[in-house]
């Protein structure tokens, strides 16, 4: 699909979703102090990227050892500061969201669903109530596998039984979310939103073969979320595909499986080019994407990694496509395949896909 063809088919009109009983408005059952953080508190995203992967890694490590109940205050304290940044529309979380987690994918994979599906909700207009509740949900939205890791791992294509095996996780996802310390209410939201994370438009998603209208709002915001990171970031058996073809994929499902008002929300709030991709520019540099100007999908906010001559720039150098005409987007690029003079920028390019900071390291 040519790139006007997606702005073309993003421009189209398409009627609101009509809003069901599913798409109620929040419990406010998550913790109230601190609601909000003061405007001139200043939060290290690396610190809060790295503490919701340990968050998870505990959890899921705990669901299955641990007999008595589960504390939930970390979890609450990571959904908390991931919707404060989410709310300030800070751009640096979406760097963080670019990793992987090499250990286990499902950790890196799900504060990476939780951030996008913040995103969304801050594009549809949520309430930091709203905003909390869904981050919530999407950090807890692959619970279940917590049951199939051990095939989800395999570093091999499933096979057809195996893939059968792995979609019997939302089955898993009642036992396992009653093992949290959650309020009741909280819990029954919690599980059905998680539960038809996997149901699609058309009725051919799993558990339930639930249509749109019958799929509540928080899961279709997940789904788009969580089919985009899939796709972005690498499993045992295969690669990741760039973000920009990812983007074009997307579209392409937006015709049957996918909310097409979720999908337009979400482009046109992390663009054609997303943050931390990469691209060729007409002055023949590859730069990485650093920031998005919304509205404006191809023209973000990047910063030069090589030069013309294939060298790293020997000094920072950041361009506003928004604010210099002159200066545009050739094609996406994988940063790993550049060709370039300096070898050690490529091993560094290839290993900033990999979030490896240990427990040991905060």
């Amino acid at each position: 699909m040519r790139l006007s063809d997606i702005l073309k088919k993003l421009q189209q009109t398409v009627p609101e979703q009509q809003q069901t009983l599913n798409d109620s408005k929040p419990l406010q059952q998550l913790p109230t102090e601190h609601k909000k953080l003061a405007e001139t508190e200043k939060l290290d995203v690396e610190k809060i990227y790295s503490e919701s992967i340990i968050c998870i890694k505990k959890l899921f490590k705990e669901i299955n050892t641990q007999k008595t109940k589960i504390s939930v205050s970390k979890i609450f304290e990571s959904v908390r500061n991931i919707a404060w940044l989410v709310d300030q529309n800070n751009q640096e979380i979406l760097l963080y969201a670019y990793y992987s987690t090499p250990d286990v994918y499902i950790y890196g994979h799900s504060v990476n669903v939780g951030i996008y599906s913040g995103v969304i909700g801050k594009a549809k207009g949520f309430s930091f109530d709203e905003l909390k509740e869904l981050i919530l949900c999407g950090l807890l939205h692959d619970i279940g596998m917590v049951r199939v890791l051990n095939i989800a791992q395999k570093p091999a294509k499933l096979t057809e039984p195996e893939f059968e095996e792995i979609k019997k996780h939302s089955e898993y996802i009642k036992e396992e979310i009653s093992k949290l310390e959650f309020p009741f209410e909280l819990q029954q939201k919690l599980i059905s939103v998680i539960t038809q994370v996997h149901e699609r438009a058309d009725g051919s998603g799993y558990p339930n073969g639930l249509q749109l209208d019958d799929i509540h709002l928080y899961a279709r915001i997940i789904s788009v979320a969580d089919v985009y990171e899939a796709m972005t970031h690498p499993r045992p058996y295969r690669d990741r595909i760039l973000p920009h073809n990812a983007i074009v994929a997307l579209v392409e499902q937006s015709k049957n499986q996918l909310d097409t008002q979720i999908i337009k929300l979400f482009v046109d709030r992390i663009s054609i080019f997303p943050v931390g991709s990469y691209v060729k520019l007409n002055t023949g540099e590859i730069a990485r994407v650093i920031s998005t100007n919304i509205s404006l999908p191809v023209r973000p906010v990047v910063k030069v990694v090589l030069t013309e001559e294939k060298v790293a720039p020997s000094q920072p150098k950041i361009i506003d496509l928004k604010e210099n005409s002159q200066i545009s987007i050739v094609e996406a690029v994988d940063e790993t395949k550049i060709d370039t003079k300096d070898k050690k920028l490529l091993l560094q390019l290839k290993a900033a896909r990999w979030w490896v900071k240990s427990e040991s390291d905060e």
